[in-house]
This record gives structure tokens, C-alpha cells and sequence, in this order.
């Protein structure tokens, strides 16, 4: 009878397997294992199972108490850690996770009690499942972003739990031995190594950074100032546009902190780091592996959903503040008698848009003030959007941005603004200079290049534009934006029509034009400006 006791690290009475093995060496030496009476060889068979059930159900006991020290010492310390050195507020326990069922081998001994129970031994403790404790998101968001920076994302708090965590694996590591060689224990030290760390997924996601992550967006105010912005700006003092520099830090180091997490704990294909994965391959234990990746698999997609919810917060943000910027501040400059500047000194706030220009007028400034400001402002922030991010995400995030400032821009000029022969200068100018800002990174900007084509139509005498919209071999606008675009566009000139007592008509030129080009007036009737954004012209190229 083989009883595998020699894997047993923690034996529960030093001298219970000598006396096995005695009461074997006295029951089967010297040929008494050959006993006549097969009453008497079954009640010793029978003997000699009980004591080994009992052997068993003692040393898991044991092992299972430990493993609930060790997780209990590690969630102490973690939360510890938090609270001391962080200065963070920890909420109430919550309810406790269910952890997936983890199915043993036949014979085996994965769960601490199964065998202790059909053996007859003594069930023991209940495995310790941590609690959830998350910060107290009130709590983090009343410090503001300084307090994150100083507080919970401190370099020295963020690595802390990874530490307590490693040394926790070691210890079971040296309790449980390194589950190599197809030793009797190797589920078991596989279903330990698991233990830890899904405690860790749980403490270092649900109570750590997903309740940092979620305040990081709540404390965005997306409702821009209820007072227009004042233009000309101070170019030394870029406006942060609702999103503060010290968001993206944190978002930066919430970044490397679960890059630290995947490295110092999972650490996949590191030989010699002793850490999760290369345990639980050694091993062999197909089941434990696969929940362990199963577990870090869903922290890091819950990781990035939040992630990503937090940074379309920041989008919605910024572009609730280019609006303010550039429509609100635009707007409000001209109607405070801010056109002076631009040498426009009849411009008032029923002018129709800022480039509504009387013939004749000077052009002292390159850009308008409102897109002078913005794209200083939009500058600042690519850069801090470029320290956070990965190139990946940076260039899909700056190409979501470019496609609201063109939106942006767009939606207005074609439902409120009209634009004379001089401020189609000036608005190419300004389309110019956000095209250059939106195309700092990114993969598709073709928008902006239809865009500068369709302002040609505000330059162009009306007796050309049919050449301009039909094209040689019938290749101008009408083929490369579409005739509707095209001619929605067209009818933001300002001399497209003139007001007659009360009602807007429809100039000669303009009529004849349409006649000739046997199309009708789409704007007639009420226009659809969403046919018209940027993502229908990049579905549409």
C-alpha cells in the first residue's frame, strides 16, 4: 500500500504515519499477509483505508487552512496598502464574486473537503472568498485629479498589491512545491496558485482601478461655460476645453499599472519568473489553466470597457467646448462689435456667420479669432493625448475628433452662416488651418479634402459654376461629392438669394443655373445636414 505521504508537507501529527506504516509492517510481514481467515484480511484492508482517509482529511484541513490565511493576509495587506499609504476610502464589503466551479480529477484532491467528505473526515473551513471592497468613488472624486495623482496612482501604491501578491505565490509555491514531477499534489497546487490569482483580479480591477476609471469620467463637465469664451485669446494660456492635462496622466498610469499587473503576475512565455502561468503549466493541471485565463481575459476586457467609456466621456467633452469656441465665441465676437479687428466695422450679430464679408473689406488677420484659438488649443492637447494613449489608440481617438470639428463646422455653415466672395478667404483659411490640427495623427481625414474642394463654389462667378459642377468629361463636383452636397453647399453664397419684403427668393442666376442643369433645388425643402457629415463621406469614398 503506497500512501504518498512523503508529498505532504504539512502533516497533522508527526507521529500518525509512522503508525501506519507499523500497523502495515505488523499486519503483512513475515507471511501473516497471507492470512487464512479472508474475514480477517478484509477487516485489516478495511482498517488500514479508514486510517488513510483519516491521514488525508487531516493534511488537507490543514492545507486549506492555510490557503485561507494566506488569501485573508493578502487581501489585509492590499487593502492596507490602499488606505495607508494611498490615503484612499474603502466602501463596505459587497457581495462576494461566485467563482466559476472548478471541476478535480478523478481521485484527486482539487477541492479542499470533497475527499474529506466521502472519506468520512471532518469538512473543515469553507475556502475564504475576499470581499469586494471598492473606493469610495465620492471620496475620489472630491480630491479631483491632483488628489489621484498624490493619492491611489502614487508609483508606490500602484506597485504595493503586486508585491504582497508575488510574495504570496512564493510562499504557496514552497508550501504546496512547484506541482512538478506528477506528484499527488499537483491540482492542488494548481488550485491555489488559481486562488491567488483570482483574488488579485477581483481586489486589483473591482476595488481598485475600475472605481478610478469610472470617477475619471464622472468628474468631466461636458456642459461647456454658460458664458461665451473671450476672443482674441491669450495664446500663453491655452484653454484646457473642459478635459485638464492631469485626466490623461491618469489615464496613463492606469495603463502601466495593468500593464505591470499582466507582467508581474501573469508573466506568459518568461521562463524562470515563477509566476502564475508558467506554475500553473508545470503543473499540467489543463483546468486551472484555463480558468486562470479565462479570469485575466475578463479583468482586462472590463478594464477596457470602462477605459474606453471614460475617454469617450473626454471626447464628448471636447467637442461640447470646440462648438463653444467656435460658434458660441465666433458668434458672440461679432455681436459685441469684435468684427472691428477685423477691419469689418458693419458686421453685427444678424450678419449671418463670421463670413458674411462686405466686399471690399481688408483682411488684417490670417484666421478668424474663434479657430486661432481652437487650434492652439487643440495643439495643447494632442500633446497630452499623445503621452496617455498608444499610437493605436491616440490615431483613433484624434480621427474621431477630426470628424466632430468637421461636423462641427459644417452643420453650422449650412444652416446658419452665408458666405460672401471675401470670407470664402477667409473660411478657406480657417478650414486650412483645423485641417492641419485634425491631421496631426490619424488614418483618414479625406473629409477635409472634399471640403476644400466644395469651398471653390464660394469663389467661383456664377457664370463658371456649371463648369465647376459638371466638369470636364463629367468629372467635377457633381461626380466627386454628389450633386446634393454639392448643391447645398452651393446655396450657402450669399448672393444665392435675396430677400424680398419678408420672403427669401431664389436669385436669377441660381434658377436659370438649376434649369440648365435639368436639377432641382434640394434646399426647397428641409435638409438633412446628417447626410452630410464625415462619416457619410468616408462610407461614401
Amino acid at each position: 500500500i503506497c500512501l504518498s505521504i512523503k508529498n505532504v508537507r504539512l502533516k497533522p501529527c508527526p507521529y500518525f504515519p509512522s503508525a501506519i506504516r507499523c500497523l502495515s509492517y505488523c499486519l503483512f510481514s513475515s507471511g501473516e499477509i497471507r492470512s487464512k481467515n479472508e474475514a480477517n484480511a478484509r477487516a485489516v484492508s478495511s482498517l488500514i483505508q479508514f486510517l488513510t482517509s483519516q491521514e488525508i482529511a487531516l493534511s488537507d484541513g490543514h492545507r486549506r487552512g492555510y490557503l485561507n490565511l494566506e488569501l485573508r493576509l493578502l487581501h489585509h495587506e492590499c487593502c492596507n496598502a490602499l488606505v495607508n499609504v494611498g490615503g484612499a476610502k474603502m466602501l463596505k464589503p459587497q457581495n462576494i464574486e461566485e467563482e466559476p466551479t472548478r471541476p478535480s480529477r478523478r481521485g484527486s484532491i482539487d477541492n479542499f473537503g470533497d475527499l474529506a467528505n466521502k472519506t468520512g473526515g471532518a469538512t473543515g473551513l469553507a475556502e475564504y472568498r475576499a470581499p469586494i471592497m471598492p473606493l469610495d468613488k465620492r471620496h475620489l472624486k472630491k480630491g479631483r485629479f491632483t488628489d489621484l495623482l498624490n493619492g491611489p496612482l502614487k508609483q508606490a501604491v500602484l506597485r504595493q498589491p503586486l508585491i504582497h501578491a508575488t510574495d504570496s505565490l512564493a510562499r504557496a509555491r514552497l508550501m504546496f512545491g512547484g506541482g512538478q514531477g506528477g506528484g499527488g499534489y499537483v491540482d492542488s497546487t494548481a488550485r491555489v496558485i488559481l486562488a491567488i490569482y483570482s483574488q488579485m483580479c477581483v481586489f486589483y480591477g473591482q476595488s481598485f482601478l475600475f472605481p478610478i476609471i469610472e470617477s475619471l469620467g464622472e468628474m468631466l463637465d461636458i456642459n461647456p461655460p454658460s458664458t461665451p469664451p473671450s476672443l482674441p485669446s491669450d495664446d500663453s494660456n491655452p484653454h484646457n476645453l473642459g478635459v485638464d492635462e492631469s485626466f490623461w496622466v491618469c489615464i496613463e498610469r492606469i495603463h502601466t499599472a495593468a500593464k505591470s499587473f499582466d507582467r508581474e503576475l501573469w508573466a506568459e512565455q518568461r521562463e524562470g519568473s515563477v509566476r502564475v502561468w508558467e506554475i500553473l503549466v508545470g503543473t499540467g493541471s489543463i483546468t486551472s489553466l484555463t480558468l486562470a485565463k479565462d479570469r485575466r481575459l475578463r479583468f482586462f476586457q472590463e478594464l477596457e470597457e470602462k477605459g474606453e467609456a471614460a475617454i469617450l466621456r473626454a471626447l464628448d467633452t471636447l467637442s461640447t467646448h470646440i462648438q463653444w469656441i467656435l460658434v458660441t465665441g465666433g458668434e458672440s465676437m461679432l455681436a459685441t462689435g469684435g468684427g472691428k479687428r477685423l477691419g469689418l466695422p458693419n458686421m453685427t450679430s444678424q450678419s449671418n456667420g463670421p463670413y458674411n464679408i462686405p466686399g471690399g473689406s481688408s483682411l488684417e488677420a490670417t484666421n478668424s479669432p474663434a479657430v486661432k484659438a481652437l487650434t492652439f488649443c487643440l495643439r495643447a492637447q494632442f500633446i497630452n493625448i499623445q503621452n496617455a494613449l498608444t499610437p493605436q489608440s491616440s490615431s483613433a481617438f484624434w480621427t474621431a475628433l477630426s470628424m466632430r470639428l468637421y461636423d462641427i463646422l459644417c452643420a453650422r455653415l449650412l444652416q446658419h452662416y452665408t458666405v460672401t466672395t471675401v470670407g470664402a478667404v477667409i473660411l478657406s483659411r480657417d478650414v486650412e488651418a483645423l485641417r492641419s490640427v485634425a491631421m496631426l495623427t490619424g488614418t483618414d481625414h479625406s473629409h477635409w479634402d472634399m471640403l476644400r474642394e466644395l469651398l471653390t463654389l464660394y469663389m467661383t462667378p456664377p457664370d463658371a459654376l456649371k463648369t465647376m459642377l459638371v466638369g470636364p468629361d463629367g468629372k467635377g463636383l457633381f461626380a466627386r461629392a454628389g450633386k446634393d452636397q454639392s448643391l447645398v453647399f452651393m446655396s450657402r453664397r450669399n448672393d444665392y438669394r435675396y430677400k424680398s419684403g419678408q420672403v427669401w427668393r431664389t436669385n436669377n442666376w441660381a434658377t436659370g443655373l438649376l434649369e440648365e442643369l435639368g436639377v432641382q433645388d434640394p434646399t426647397d425643402g428641409p435638409v438633412n445636414i446628417g447626410l452630410y457629415s464625415a462619416e457619410n463621406q468616408r462610407n461614401k469614398s
